[in-house]
């Protein structure tokens, strides 16, 4: 088995599997923190970004942030997985909505024809977030000069060691013929991929639709374990059985901000609303319009109305957020049971559906789509994009930006809390950074590798090193005692693992099957067991790597003996032939049995079935075979 790895399983997994010569994608997630390097695209003008200084290398491409940050003034782009050979690659199987990013980049390569599948409620929410970030970049009034990406020095930004990779954003048609290319699946149903190789869905719990795969070829199996999640929410629960037992585990996406804890920081953005709220402020929370944002929006109305703030307008804002809130209440099959039940009462599942029925949460496609009908001060506004590098977020911010009743909170946790908010910095508003990740953690991880039991576990080296900032924190990494083997893979490693020879069904015909005579299967003379045995010749087929065994004229050239032998029987067969054992000696444990004639010949049954004949008499070794044979059936 191989394993290479084109992506960062901390946060973008992309890695693709040779398994019985088919070669499995899983994932492909573009990292898209490369997006905090470049200007913020505003859907109108914002003269203070349009202002910000050149560095004195290259004024017109450099722009320098008051922070001392350096941004990029060109389009946006994403770091997709590094390069990699679309034309060997047979199928794409992906876990999550989030680790959808770089698929049109892929999909779209003409060398590329193999199959992609996801859960339905995958496929969707994945596509309304690459819309969503596409209709962003459309909104801004100006479109930029392009810029040579190796140009710009790897100090601004990591995704700049690697410019050649750097893409610009797709278009909508793009998106939209990539994701028609998509296989939707269900929980549970198994993938035959050339008759090689199996592929199996299993709940995950991170988000609705979020899915783990478990591979086999034969008795050889791989669990994929990418963006789960251990914790309480609408969806359906991570199922651990299905993945037990693996040959290897394949662990990637863990929490991406151990320190903190999701429920603990669910509660603080409750309480910082609240706060912030009763001041008079207004709050933004630059988010995706799927994902984590139903949870809150339950957690959130629950605060307001226990700290009689039942009229606090509560404002969405994205180009998606009509589909984005509405097929949540469809996908009743992959919400978890409290939320299921609801659907037979009748009920809608989820908190907002009702709270939009009366007028208490607003939805727009823009903040110039009619917010200002609604708006009042204080309100709280999800807007995106949550990297604040384009959408109305960044429209919002700067709006806001001056006043200190004012509050950003960041809730995403793949954008760092520093470089996202340089370019808006100094400001008198206030902000915060409350990563909600409901991705398992390492005390979670650990726990489940001792439950699945796999013998090598493949992950990411920086699973074994405390976070950035906290050296002490050995509580937050990997342990390494739970499993066999432990293998680590980084970026643009490949890795080769022993994989043993396993066995594979053949089908047999209809037309063999009507040939077939079955005989007893007998231990001694008058045991009769309730087994049916039967020799089988035929001649193999195969069709797409399912072999098939069809009938054959030719003969067997010898019979086969089948059957087992038991200590008594022997005993008794040899007896009858006036060969009567003066001893009988158990071997290894009793496992084993050795039987001495009187004339010290003797014979040797094993516990694996072999049989040994000791004697100086060829004749005697006949009668010894002949009363042996006796006791199995002929086939």
């Amino acid at each position: 088995m191989k394993i290479a790895n084109y992506g960062n399983l901390d946060h973008s997994c992309c890695v693709v599997i040779k398994l019985n010569n088919v070669h499995i994608m899983l994932d492909c997630g573009a990292d898209v923190s490369s997006l905090t390097a470049f200007l913020p695209l505003s859907p109108i003008h914002t003269p203070r970004l349009g202002n910000l200084p050149g560095c004195p290398e290259n004024p017109q491409v450099l722009k320098r942030a008051a922070g001392g940050s350096v941004l990029v003034n060109s389009d946006l782009h994403l770091l997709p997985p590094d390069s990699i050979d679309m034309s060997i690659v047979d199928a794409i199987l992906v876990t999550n909505s989030s680790q959808m990013s770089a698929l049109p980049y892929l999909v779209m390569d003409p060398a590329f024809s193999g199959r992609v599948y996801a859960t339905e409620p995958c496929v969707l929410m994945g596509q309304l977030a690459l819309i969503a970030l596409t209709k962003y970049t459309e909104q801004a009034p100006v479109r930029r000069k392009d810029v040579d990406m190796k140009s710009v020095p790897p100090s601004v930004h990591p995704s700049f060691r690697r410019p050649g990779d750097l893409r610009s954003i797709y278009k909508r048609d793009t998106i939209e013929e990539c994701f028609s290319r998509i296989t939707p699946v269900r929980y549970n149903e198994e993938l035959d991929l050339f008759g090689l190789v199996k592929c199996v869905p299993v709940p995950a719990g991170h988000s609705i639709g979020s899915a783990n795969w478990v591979i086999k070829a034969g008795d050889y199996k791989v669990s994929y374990v990418s963006s789960s999640s251990k914790l309480t929410n609408h969806t359906l629960p991570m199922e651990v059985v299905s993945l037990a037992n693996p040959n290897v585990l394949l662990l990637g996406n863990l929490a991406l901000n151990p320190v903190y804890s999701p429920s603990n920081k669910l509660t603080e953005v409750c309480n910082l609303v609240t706060e912030h709220v009763k001041q008079g402020g207004n709050v933004l929370i630059p988010c995706h319009s799927t994902g984590v944002l139903l949870d809150l929006i339950e957690w959130l109305i629950s605060h307001l109305n226990k700290h009689l703030l039942p009229e606090v307008p509560l404002i969405i804002v994205s180009p998606v957020a009509d589909a984005a809130l509405a097929h949540p209440d469809i996908y009743g099959e992959w919400l978890n049971d409290a939320k299921q039940a609801k659907l037979y009462v009748p009920e809608l599942p989820f908190v907002h559906s009702q709270l939009i029925k009366s007028k208490r949460i607003h939805h727009f496609n823009s903040v110039a789509d009619g917010m200002g009908e609604v708006y009042r001060n204080p309100c709280i506004v999800f807007a995106g994009h949550p990297s604040l590098r384009c959408g109305d977020s960044v429209l919002l911010l700067e709006k806001w930006r001056d006043d200190p009743r004012n509050v950003v909170i960041m809730i995403e946790p793949e954008y760092p809390y520093s470089p996202t908010l340089a370019p808006f910095l100094p400001m008198a508003m206030r902000s915060y950074f409350c990563p909600i990740d409901p991705s398992i953690d390492f005390e979670q991880a650990t726990k489940l590798i001792k439950e699945i039991k796999p013998r090598t576990v493949v992950t990411s080296p920086t699973y074994f090193r405390p976070p950035f900032g906290h050296p002490t924190r050995h509580d937050l990494t990997l342990g390494r005692d739970t499993a066999e083997e432990y293998v680590e893979l980084g970026f643009g490693d490949t890795i080769n693992l022993i994989q043993p020879l396993t066995s594979i069904p053949i089908e047999i015909s209809p037309a063999l099957i009507e040939r077939v005579e079955f005989q007893p299967l007998t231990r001694g003379q008058e045991k009769q067991r309730y087994q049916l045995a039967s020799r089988v010749t035929g001649t193999i087929s195969a069709r797409n790597n399912r072999p098939v065994l069809h009938p054959s004229d030719r003969q067997p050239r010898s019979q086969s003996l089948f059957g087992e032998l038991d200590i008594q029987d022997v005993i008794a067969a040899l007896s009858s032939q006036g060969l009567t054992p003066s001893r009988v000696e158990p071997l290894a444990g009793g496992q084993s049995h050795q039987i001495t004639l009187s004339d010290t010949s003797s014979v040797v049954l094993s516990a694996t079935g072999n049989v040994s004949i000791t004697t100086n008499s060829g004749e005697l070794r006949q009668t010894i075979l002949s009363s042996l044979t006796s006791l199995l059936v002929h086939l």
